[in-house]
């Protein structure tokens, strides 16, 4: 095992401009969610154009940049919610058609049917 802290340089793809902070983030995967975190790693130098990050773990590494906090617009949340909604009910109105009209059925329409039961799930 390792115990101990190691520097890694990472370069910025574009150069941090006034006011833009960076910050040294690992990946980390819990119940099957992950999120960047910042425990066990440290920011300790660099400039414009690269960081120097001081690590006490092995991971995958990144640097973030936000020039302000990350927010979520409303209209995006309604946009979302309301698409979700109408794709449901017609993904339900499908699955009902497909299983009424046994007229039309085939393997066709039976590989249709499982997929739309797939999707609405």
């Amino acid at each position: 095992t390792f115990n101990g802290t190691f520097n890694i340089t990472l370069q910025h793809r574009m150069a941090l401009q006034a006011g833009e902070e960076s910050r040294c983030v690992f990946w980390q995967t819990v119940d099957n969610k992950g999120q960047w975190m910042t425990s066990g790693c440290t920011h300790v130098g660099g400039d414009t154009l690269y960081s120097i990050c001081t690590c006490t773990h092995f991971s995958t590494f990144a640097i973030l940049v936000a020039i302000r906090p990350v927010r979520e617009h409303f209209a995006l949340t309604v946009v979302t919610y309301v698409g979700m909604s109408v794709s449901l009910v017609c993904l339900f109105l499908a699955i009902i058609t497909f299983i009424l009209c046994r007229s039309l059925w085939s393997v066709s329409v039976a590989l249709h049917l499982q997929l739309s039961i797939c999707l609405f799930a």
